[in-house]
């Protein structure tokens, strides 16, 4: 027994494994492109398209050189240079004054030496006025100006090397000490001014332009200085600017880092290759880079890529099911059945995304899942089907969006069917879901109007055509997994089924209790949101188990009551079987399990207490007879799913009203209050899942059906009522 649990084991193991190798092949398979066989020199037989967005690294490099080139010498400016300029600003001046301090004097001519006179003849003494003779003042030393010049533009050329022209010398010895120092101040304020910036050999001249230009027409007086000043400045100040090296290589650094930090594209759809190109090194090149060169060789990088992201999708997917879904996928088959549901569009993807990437019929699983084990497993697992698909699409974000969206639509109408007119509506709204939200991405994205026509096109066209591929192969599912669809629920629902007919003639009575336990049925499930189709089509079903012996059910007989010639006991064999009849009959018309599992549980483990009394009174008149509650009671599960307690509660409530004659409203909801806390005292609803609130909203339904049931109609006049004889 353990050898063959443990071979059991190892076969599933490898099962998986091989399982796992196949999908892995599968989407390794439809995420690569389409390979050349192509070298350098080839000339090319075919038109080939850049198949994902990607770097022109050639041009981009190309351009990056051409701007390192266009970057020039940066120059800083240095402050060493400034002072230094500023210092020969104030020695150039400080020399001025020291020779002005000492200016060479122009020596005054000697008085010439008085000559003696002849003295007067008394004579002339008579005739002639005598004047007075008045005293002569010294004369003052006077500066030499062309010596001071020439001083000055000596002693500034020894000293500072400088060549001062003879006409600005001159200005220097001549000009009064105010003037002068007005005329150092101006010079030495532009000087600040304009070494406070980095300026080389061109901008130094027109900055001193510029400046003395707008000094001059400040001057109110002494506008020659202006010149004087400007041809000082020109003489005093130099570049200060310093060659970098650091500084250049990183201008140049960074121009390269711009360029290539915004790299010439070649977006996706674009013809890199023309028929008869010549393939050139850089286009072999960039075939490479987009994976289109045939090498023979597998991409073990990517390949390593997609088995990452497919252990991760299916880990997830594996977790899912084991912890949340145990209930509804407990069996083989339904594992089966749910792996198809997902590998079908997979495979199929893998085929057609590489000529038309918005294609993949992700909503086929959606449809199937939402259908056979729900909303939630089919978003879910969607989900984890789209993201396997993706690299297929070169990670299309059109095709993520979308598939997002058309499953959830999918999911969200598929879980809702109740009529077969339904089908077409999903089929509608899935198409057209697609066909906006692709529209919507395309506009985002600001294609062109062809692109949003195909893009929207060929997702409606997907959309459509899974929705009918998955209601077509509903039935077939059914047939091989035995699995509930709404398609089958509906076909079991027909009054033409031949386990309903032979409900309907062979236990007339049982047939018209089940059609009125499905009315309660359907309206209390609706009433809560779950599934009504399946507590309806359950009711139909679940009194089944008495077709092997009708007439031993109350029911169905007519007269005498066999049950009144056998012991209670017996009698309560044949009634507790008829669960287990029920679940045998369904396997031979292969009922789903979900039905089976209603008919099995809609008694749970509750007791039939009119034998057990019969029983206990017969057992106190001395007859020997087995009072155990247990030898009474249903060897059943308790109900496991809402719909099976749905069917539990109105099966006991409607045989409670048949039994009590109960024909009033008021009266009826006491009762049906009381069958329900008499279930849920025996612990008949702890697995169901169901709430208070839940179990409220199932008593207003049940009401509401028993208000109509209990209508009176208004009773009309006869039309041709009897004459009485007159008298």
């Amino acid at each position: 027994m353990k050898q063959s649990a443990r071979l059991r084991v190892l076969l599933y193991a490898l099962a998986a494994v091989f399982l796992l190798a196949v999908v892995l092949f599968a989407i390794y398979n439809g995420s690569m492109p389409e390979k050349y066989l192509l070298r350098p020199g080839d000339i090319s037989p075919y038109d080939i398209v850049a198949p994902r967005s990607i770097r022109d690294h050639v041009e981009t490099e190309r351009r990056a050189a051409r701007a390192v080139s266009e970057v020039g010498d940066v120059a800083l400016r240095s402050e060493e240079i400034s002072s230094a300029v500023m210092e020969r600003v104030s020695l150039f001046f400080s020399l001025i004054g020291q020779e002005r301090d000492n200016p060479p004097l122009i020596t005054p001519a000697p008085s010439p030496t008085p000559q003696p006179t002849a003295q007067p003849t008394p004579a002339t003494q008579e005739t002639e006025t005598t004047l007075p003779v008045l005293p002569t003042e010294p004369l003052l030393p006077k500066v030499d100006t062309a010596v001071l010049a020439d001083r000055i533009s000596w002693l500034i050329n020894r000293e500072m090397g400088l060549v001062v022209s003879a006409g600005d010398a001159q200005t220097f010895a001549e000009t009064t000490s105010d003037r002068l120092d007005r005329l150092a101040g101006h010079v030495r304020s532009l000087a600040e001014l304009i070494m406070a910036d980095g300026v080389d050999q061109t901008s130094l001249r027109n900055s001193i332009s510029v400046n003395v230009t707008d000094l001059g027409d400040r001057l109110s007086y002494n506008l020659e200085d202006s010149a004087v000043i400007e041809r000082v400045l020109a003489l005093l100040l130099e570049p200060n600017v310093v060659y970098d090296m650091v500084a250049t290589e990183n201008a140049r650094r960074a121009a390269r880092e711009r360029v290539l930090n915004n790299p010439v594209m070649i977006e996706k759809g674009v013809r890199i290759v023309s028929i008869d190109d010549v393939i050139t090194d850089d286009t072999y090149q960039l075939l490479q880079e987009l994976n289109l060169i045939d090498s023979g060789r597998f991409d073990l990088p990517h390949l390593g890529g997609i088995m990452l992201l497919m252990l991760l999708v299916c880990g997830l997917a594996a977790f899912y099911v084991l912890h949340y879904e145990k209930e509804n996928i407990n069996s083989m088959r339904d594992a089966v059945a749910l792996l198809l549901a997902l590998l079908i569009p997979l495979f199929v993807s893998a085929y057609i995304t590489r000529h038309a990437p918005l294609s993949p019929p992700v909503y086929f699983a959606a449809v199937l899942i939402a259908a056979y084990f729900g909303f939630r497993s089919a978003i879910i697992l969607s989900l984890c089907l789209t993201a396997l698909i993706l690299p297929m699409t070169n990670f299309n974000p059109i095709f993520l969006a979308v598939a997002m969206i058309g499953s959830l639509v999918a999911a969200l109408f598929a879980r809702g069917i109740i009529r077969k007119d339904n089908y077409a509506f999903i089929i509608l709204v899935t198409s057209g879901t697609n066909f906006l939200t692709a529209l919507a991405f395309s506009v985002i994205q600001k294609d062109s109007w062809t692109d949003m026509l195909l893009n929207s096109g060929f997702t409606a066209i997907s959309g459509a055509l899974s929705v009918i591929a998955a209601i077509g192969l509903m039935p077939l599912f059914e047939m091989l997994f035995n699995s509930v669809s709404p398609l089958r629920l509906i076909e079991l629902s027909q009054p033409g089924h031949p386990l309903l007919r032979r409900l309907f003639i062979e236990a007339p009575g049982s047939s018209q209790h089940s059609m009125m336990v499905a009315n309660l049925s359907d309206s209390a499930a609706a009433a809560i949101g779950a599934n009504a189709l399946l507590a309806r089509v359950g009711a139909y079903y679940h009194d089944i188990g008495k077709l092997e012996n009708p007439l031993m059910f109350t029911e169905n007989q007519e007269g005498e009551n066999p049950h009144d010639q056998l012991p209670p006991d017996k009698s309560a064999d044949i009634i507790l079987s008829h669960p287990d009849a029920g679940v045998r009959i369904g396997r031979r018309y292969r009922l789903p399990t979900p039905i089976l599992r209603i008919i099995h549980e809609h008694h749970g483990s509750t007791a039939q207490v009119y034998f057990l009394h019969k029983a206990k009174q017969l057992a106190e008149n001395g007859a020997t007879y087995d009072t155990d509650p247990g030898r009474y009671s249903y060897q059943c599960p308790i109900p496991s799913s809402r719909e099976s307690a749905i069917v539990m509660l109105a099966d006991s409530v409607e045989a409670a009203m048949k039994s009590t004659g109960t024909n009033t409203i008021t009266e009826a909801e006491k009762l049906i209050r009381r069958v329900i806390k008499t279930k849920n005292e025996q612990d008949q609803l702890i697995a169901s899942g169901l709430s208070f609130h839940d179990v409220e909203l199932i008593i207003k339904a049940f009401v509401q059906v028993f208000t109509g049931h209990f209508h009176e109609r208004v009773k009309y006049p006869d039309e041709n009522p009897v004459r009485q004889p007159a008298k």
